[in-house]
């Protein structure tokens, strides 16, 4: 229990960071599909955010909320690989090179994140109970940890 409170604790803070990191410069001027690409990126933080929000207490459980918000993930996170066309201008955004470099094991992170987002969005159409859907939400956010750590350029 401990270790899963350390878990979300350092989920939510990450995302909250993320969320209060200003985002003018790497967005500023982007056209095309790397716009695309941050509107999903963004999407996607927006409904981790919501679902962190249960998890940690700050809101009512509801069901509904994760299928909802871990839909969102799955849509995205199944189109991600499309959105990273290789020889686009990478100073307009924050992805790394190294998703180039080791392209197979971010489309695999991609694939993870799809499939732990569709366990969670099966959970709760089957009535999962906040323990368990927040198990399955930490391990989602894993995949979402391990694509930022390795592909997303430093700040």
């Amino acid at each position: 229990m401990i270790n899963i409170a350390k878990k979300i604790t350092a989920i939510v803070m990450m995302l909250v960071g993320l969320s209060s990191v200003p985002t003018v410069s790497a967005h500023e001027g982007a056209t095309g599909v790397v716009k695309q690409r941050m509107g999903a990126m963004s999407d996607m933080a927006d409904a981790m955010k919501a679902m962190a929000l249960v998890v940690k207490g700050k809101q009512g459980f509801d069901s509904v909320l994760f299928t909802e918000n871990g839909g969102i993930i799955v849509g995205h996170s199944d189109m991600i690989p499309s959105l990273f066309t290789q020889g686009l201008e990478q100073d307009m955004s924050e992805a790394s090179p190294a998703i180039w470099q080791q392209w197979d094991d971010f489309v695999s992170i991609s694939i993870r994140t799809k499939t732990d987002a569709e366990d969670l969005v099966q959970m709760a159409q089957e009535g999962g109970e906040l323990r368990p859907l927040t198990k399955q939400f930490v391990k989602l956010s894993g995949g979402c940890k391990a694509c930022h750590k390795a592909y997303r350029k430093k700040k």
